[in-house]
């Protein structure tokens, strides 16, 4: 299988980009209804799978593939519409590597963020 073509990508329509100037990996999560809670935002771990995946993406593309260890994600606002997440990396280090991703909704606002710690695959 291709990578970035898997199950959760299709089901949730991600739109994956990278910006190899500022090393960066936007992910843009669709708002479609069948992704919200009864409260009509886009559920909690629809959130946190996208600030996930924008963090693994960006570990495999400029560093190496690499498997979450740990996960935080501080949610600020309702997410009522598209979301797009930006994952940055704090720290590389050779075995662990440091990640933060932001998504923001399309008017700019922070809805939530995550930080994450990585152990590299090619660490041995």
């Amino acid at each position: 299988m291709e990578f970035g073509n898997f199950f959760l990508s299709r089901f949730l329509q991600l739109d994956i980009g990278y910006d190899d100037e500022a090393e960066t990996c936007t992910v843009v999560l669709p708002y479609a209804a069948h992704l919200c809670n009864p409260q009509g935002s886009v559920h909690g771990g629809v959130v946190t799978t996208a600030i996930d995946i924008s963090m693994g993406h960006l570990c495999r593309r400029y560093l190496s593939a690499a498997v979450t260890v740990e996960m935080q994600v501080r949610f600020f606002r309702p997410l009522t519409g598209d979301g797009t997440c930006t994952g940055r990396v704090i720290r590389a280090g050779r075995r662990l590597v440091h990640l933060e991703s932001r998504l923001h909704d399309a008017e700019g606002r922070l809805t939530a963020m995550g930080t994450g710690s990585w152990h590299r695959l090619d660490a041995g």
